[in-house]
């Protein structure tokens, strides 16, 4: 059986009061947070991109699973795998809430190259 799903949100998330808390060692534990997050609610990560206070996400639902699971697993696992290499007093932590809007199929690559473009638009928040 084959199931395709035509439904694309971009979404992103930043640090509490948008601290540039996110290092460089951090983004592979982020964006395998959002990978685990994308296989346990049925999604598929389009595109990613990790900056010191933020965070972008394109991808396509599966319509019989919420985008908040998605949204809570990625912030809370990627935190608690962030926060495990970390002393208290420089963890990370996530502002409440998250942007996410739908996009037509027709947008999709538009909206690829505008995360992928990310590090291009904002030098200063690459990962150090």
């Amino acid at each position: 059986m084959h199931t395709s799903f035509g439904i694309y949100v971009h979404i992103t998330w930043h640090t509490w009061r948008r601290e540039r808390s996110l290092r460089r060692q951090d983004v592979s534990r982020v964006t395998g947070a959002i990978l685990d997050a994308a296989a346990r609610t049925g999604a598929h990560v389009h595109a990613q991109a990790v900056l010191t206070d933020h965070v972008h996400v394109l991808l396509s639902l599966n319509p019989a699973a919420p985008l908040a699971g998605f949204v809570r697993h990625a912030k809370s696992e990627a935190a608690r795998q962030v926060n495990l290499t970390r002393d208290v007093a420089s963890r990370i932590r996530w502002a409440r809430g998250d942007y996410a809007g739908s996009l037509s199929r027709s947008h999709v690559r538009a909206a690829r190259v505008y995360i992928g473009s990310q590090h291009r638009r904002h030098p200063d928040l690459i990962p150090r």
